[in-house]
Formats: structure tokens, sequence, C-alpha cells
């Protein structure tokens, strides 16, 4: 089986940071509504969220317009 996969460093760097942010994020939610503080979910999601979706964007959006380039 020939597996053909190209990945930069910065492509691993930015799918790390994802994941590191993606359970942070869980862990923090989970967390503050075991202590019944609802309202802090708000803006942990905005503080924690905003950039994750930026690295995964990074991480997954750059790699097809990367893609893209090298197809044309």
């Amino acid at each position: 089986m020939n597996f053909n996969i190209d990945f930069k460093w910065y492509e691993w760097l930015f799918g790390v940071i994802s994941l590191i942010l993606a359970s942070f994020l869980t862990h923090e939610v989970f967390a503050t509504l075991a202590e019944s503080q609802p309202g802090t979910v708000k803006v942990l999601s905005l503080l924690i969220g905003i950039p994750l979706i930026i690295f995964l964007y990074l991480t997954f959006g750059l790699r097809s317009a990367l893609k893209k380039h090298k197809s044309n």
C-alpha cells in the first residue's frame, strides 16, 4: 500500500495546536458546567473557541488551498 501523505511541518504544528485548544475547551466547558456557572461558558467559548477556529482553518483550509494551487 502506498500512502501519498505530504504534510508540511507547519500543518502538523497547526494541527497539534488545534487539538490542544479543542481538548482544553472541552475540559473547561465541562468543569465550568460542573461548578454551575453557565455564564462563564460563553466567555470561555469566545476566548478559546475563536483561536481554535482560526487554527482549524489554518490546518485544513490552507492545505486545501495549497492543493488547489499545485494542481493548477
